[in-house]
């Protein structure tokens, strides 16, 4: 997907999510470097435009494991909402380099911090989320949280087990697809 303009990426997003969102979200992705700015800067997705990239993956993936093992959501939307928003923080966390053209630095002066949590907190400003998009996006990091939060973590799990879903989805994505 990397080979994608913001344009055509825009596009796919409102192919697969644009139903499930207002046209207000959307301008505010878009005005917020949601389709500009890379996954990450050391890991998977290093690229312009890869958070994009890697949340279509991290979709993709989401809806195929939803339909081809069965899973049951709470809402029709949920793995679309899940899978494109679980990252939503990277937004606010990488910058352009001054000075550098197309690189990217990763800032850590943001105001509300966090990871899962940020993400849904962002996104509770435009979507009203249930219970288990909550725990999904918030713990969409599996095991690789802090230890200490590793209970909580399997209690997740054990609550909704599209938790774990969610968490594989996204490994499928940076650690197989390299999204």
């Amino acid at each position: 997907m990397n080979n994608m303009t913001k344009d055509q990426r825009i596009k796919k997003f409102n192919e697969v999510v644009g139903r499930y969102i207002t046209p207000e979200f959307t301008d505010y992705l878009i005005d917020h470097g949601f389709f500009d700015a890379p996954a990450s800067i050391h890991h998977h997705g290093t690229h312009e435009g890869a958070l994009f990239d890697h949340s279509m993956a991290v979709t993709e993936a989401l809806v195929n494991l939803t339909h081809r093992l069965n899973l049951e959501w709470d809402m029709e939307r949920s793995p679309y909402i899940v899978g494109m928003f679980h990252d939503l923080c990277k937004m606010d966390n990488y910058q352009r380099k001054p000075g550098a053209g197309e690189a990217w630095e990763y800032s850590n002066s943001q105001i509300l911090t966090g990871h899962g949590e940020k993400s849904v907190i962002m996104l509770q400003q435009f979507i009203t989320l249930t219970t288990e998009e909550v725990l999904c996006i918030r713990w969409h990091m599996g095991a690789f949280d802090d230890k200490a939060n590793w209970n909580s973590y399997g209690g997740a799990v054990t609550a909704f087990p599209n938790v774990l879903y969610t968490h594989t989805a996204d490994m499928i994505a940076a650690r197989i697809l390299g999204v």
